[in-house]
């Protein structure tokens, strides 16, 4: 018996190219998209769940968890917006995995064989 997830969880940061010093918060990010998924699928499309879980303002990436019918909405509207409050934006998706902690891994710069001192 597959087990069958409910939720994704998404990698995902925010390039402001024209306005690199706008403060963006995790209320507008939300807003900002769940406009980008209203924008391209309707009401209809932007009734799926979505939180943001974890915000660095620093360097502008966040985790997002949206339900798993939601998912390819959600990424297909990242992937297409253009602007966040206004000014133009790019979204990238880095990773998206039904599970949160492999989001928290990355196989690629793993020391394998390292010890802690």
């Amino acid at each position: 018996m597959s087990k069958k997830f409910q939720m994704h969880y998404l990698d995902v940061s925010l390039e402001l190219p024209q306005s690199p010093d706008l403060e963006v918060t995790p209320v507008y990010l939300k807003k900002n998209i769940l406009h980008a998924v209203r924008q391209l699928f309707g009401e209809e499309g932007a009734r799926s769940r979505l939180d943001v879980v974890k915000f660095n303002r620093a360097e502008r990436r966040f985790a997002v968890r949206c339900s798993s019918n939601g998912y390819t909405r959600l990424r297909a509207a990242l992937t297409l917006a253009t602007t966040y409050e206004g000014r133009t934006c790019v979204y990238t998706v880095h990773r998206a995995s039904p599970n949160l902690l492999s989001l928290t891994a990355d196989s690629r710069t793993y020391v394998h064989g390292a010890r802690d001192a």
